[in-house]
């Protein structure tokens, strides 16, 4: 089976199919329809300053090795 995809418009149930697909289309079609969802976008809210607190990592026994991690 070949698919074909292209964006349509569809006007009164009806949907135009572009002229270079019409001679792959002279057999039995199977269609499938995917209507694009129009998703809004929430309201964020308004936040006041926000703060960043520190933020420790303990590194005791950590081994680095600058020459391996250069490597990539």
């Amino acid at each position: 089976m070949k698919a074909i995809e292209f964006i349509a418009d569809a006007q009164d149930g009806t949907i135009k199919i572009p002229k270079k697909y019409w001679k792959d289309l002279e057999q039995k079609l199977r269609v499938i329809i995917l209507v694009e969802e129009q998703v809004s976008e929430p309201k964020q809210k308004k936040i006041g300053k926000r703060q960043l607190k520190a933020m420790s990592v303990k590194t005791k026994g950590l081994v680095f090795d600058r020459d391996e991690a250069n490597e990539r």
